[in-house]
């Protein structure tokens, strides 16, 4: 089977304008007339934005996410597919606090913790995994080890790491905003010492719009899109790297997707 893949931060944020409500409406287009199979989303941070992307994706006729305890999706997380899928289960990062900062900057990423996790679910039939994530942004932009973001997301990505090693062992996916830059020292966790294959390590594409970020910032590659097991990359490209014609930056992110070769069903 031929699966083609895609992740892709819509920037829920309400500073974001125009607004999610607005923008759906154009990068749904975009996607519903591709020839993509399993979109992973992050910050779809409402039921009634999840609403709206699902009835611009009529195509995607199967929708996976769980809710929090207000509704929305836990995580701000949702995969949207044209093939099957199973039941998908969630899991945070709870209890995970950085380890030096103030008070205030330990609570708030205590909660965000709390918030952010990661999306499981398995294609029908096949033995191919999904993950989606989100993990906590670096407000600062260091990614040293010294930073006080450091040690906080490195527990996070262990944490995912090990919560989807004992996933299927055919092909896991594994796509999101980790929040960590392509060139920082944590860029080998992210890969998990090898074991995923990074299908975008050679072009490394900003993933985050510079036109977003502040004074002279550099943009980096904090969106990934990796692959574990039987499955071979056959192409990896990007979406919305450039204001749609006509209308602008549909997200502060673009989209990363890849086209995988896989086993036959089980």
């Amino acid at each position: 089977m031929t699966l083609r893949v895609m992740t892709f931060n819509v920037c829920g944020l309400p500073s974001m304008r125009p607004p999610l409500a607005a923008r759906t409406v154009e990068f749904c287009r975009h996607i519903e007339a591709s020839d993509i199979d399993v979109l992973n989303l992050q910050e779809v941070f409402s039921r009634r934005s999840l609403e709206r992307i699902r009835a611009g994706l009529p195509s995607f006729s199967h929708l996976a996410w769980r809710p929090n305890l207000a509704g929305q999706p836990a995580g701000g997380l949702a995969t949207f597919s044209r093939r099957s899928l199973d039941r998908p289960r969630f899991s945070s990062f709870a209890g995970i606090v950085p380890e030096t900062g103030s008070l205030p900057f330990k609570a708030k990423r205590g909660v965000n913790s709390l918030l952010q996790g990661w999306l499981i679910v398995e294609l029908s039939g096949w033995d191919v995994t999904v993950v989606n994530t989100h993990l906590t942004a670096n407000k600062d932009g260091d990614w040293s080890a010294g930073n006080r973001y450091f040690s906080y997301q490195r527990r996070q990505l262990a944490r995912l790491h090990a919560g989807i090693a004992g996933t299927r062992t055919g092909a896991t996916i594994l796509t999101g905003d980790f929040n960590l830059a392509s060139a920082g020292p944590l860029y080998p966790l992210i890969v998990d010492s090898g074991r995923f294959h990074d299908p975008f390590v050679d072009t490394d594409p900003a993933t985050y719009h510079v036109d977003f970020l502040p004074g002279q910032s550099s943009a980096h590659r904090i969106d990934y899109l990796l692959v574990r097991g039987a499955a071979t990359v056959r192409e990896a490209a990007t979406m919305f790297d450039a204001p749609v014609d006509g209308y602008g930056y549909v997200s502060d992110h673009l989209a990363l997707t890849a086209q995988l070769d896989l086993n036959s069903p089980q």
